[in-house]
């Protein structure tokens, strides 16, 4: 989509401004609980609250609040012009069809049925491998690991798995560049995220699976065994996921948080920092652009990177 010379229309505004704000907040994993008829405190933010039935919000401690446009504003430390685009680049599906429900539950209230698969696997490779630069090793190792697919609407799908192996979590991320649509399955339990690698007692933790990705592509250029390491995905900013991680793998004391470098993801490195020092071993993966991914290909600005797909692959997995 494109916009001229960033002007907006009445429309385009208007349409902006009806997003929801919940369905942000649910997208980012951020935690949030109920407290009145028409507010939600979101959590980890000082005194930051949502009305949804007016969709608005406020930010008492700062003196700060309005509707969805100035809510990205505040959470992303974006521009006017910048928080529209943000808002008008979404799926449609998720402009005219709300995910948030007043009063929802913490525990999943229906059945969690993965999306169907896509009878190929092109998309995602284009838009992992060249657009985001992930090594195309580590891609096809989670496909076959059953960690990644392509569904139906040529959405990346990154699902995470209990003990038992049955698949529990799915996070969704379309590859078409010209809608930044992301989001969880319906009934997806967040005690269970992306998780991949097998480390000894360390555990490096992301906002996204992309930066996952990222971040073990970064390992492999660098020549170092991107297997040898836990890489889990919050899924957002919850940490619902870690601490479940946590309970099950009792030798892990070392944990690496690899939060985006945008107010919302310094804020939960605070908050997790104070949540799990002095039990654990907690330090900070240092970075000067926005996230992993944004550091995974300024390394490689420097460096001849052309990666083919090969013709016939799809053919050695399996569909």
């Amino acid at each position: 989509m494109v916009y001229t010379k960033c002007r907006f229309t009445e429309e385009q505004i208007e349409k902006a401004n009806n997003t929801n704000i919940m369905d942000y907040v649910i997208n980012q994993g951020l935690d949030f609980k109920k407290v009145g008829m028409n507010s939600y405190h979101i959590k980890g933010y000082g005194g930051l609250y949502v009305n949804p039935s007016e969709n608005k919000w406020n930010c008492f401690s700062q003196g700060k609040g309005g509707g969805p446009i100035q809510f990205i504003m505040f959470m992303e430390d974006k521009t006017w012009v910048e928080a529209v685009k943000q808002l008008l680049d979404i799926s449609p599906e998720s402009v005219h069809k709300s995910i948030f429900k007043d009063n929802q539950m913490e525990e999943d209230k229906g059945k969690f049925i993965l999306p169907q698969k896509n009878d190929t696997y092109k998309h995602i490779f284009a838009y992992l491998i060249q657009t985001r630069k992930i090594d195309k090793d580590i891609v096809y190792e989670l496909i076959k690991e059953k960690k990644l697919y392509e569904d139906k609407n040529r959405n990346c799908v990154f699902v995470g798995y209990d003990n038992e192996g049955n698949p529990k979590y799915a996070n969704k991320r379309s590859t078409n560049t010209s809608i930044a649509y992301k989001g969880e399955v319906l009934n997806s339990n967040k005690a269970f995220p992306f998780l991949f690698g097998k480390g000894d007692n360390e555990v490096f933790v992301f906002e996204s699976p992309i930066d996952a990705m990222s971040h073990a592509t970064i390992y492999k250029k660098k020549g170092i065994d991107w297997h040898k390491q836990y890489r889990l995905s919050l899924g957002g900013l919850s940490e619902k996921g870690l601490d479940n991680f946590l309970k099950q793998n009792n030798d892990v004391n070392s944990i690496v948080l690899c939060l985006d470098n945008d107010e919302a993801g310094c804020n939960a490195k605070e908050k997790f920092l104070n949540k799990y020092k002095g039990k654990y071993n907690v330090g900070v993966y240092k970075i000067v652009n926005k996230d992993i991914n944004q550091e995974l290909k300024s390394m490689l600005d420097n460096i001849s990177y052309s990666e083919s797909i090969e013709d016939g692959l799809e053919e050695e997995l399996e569909i």
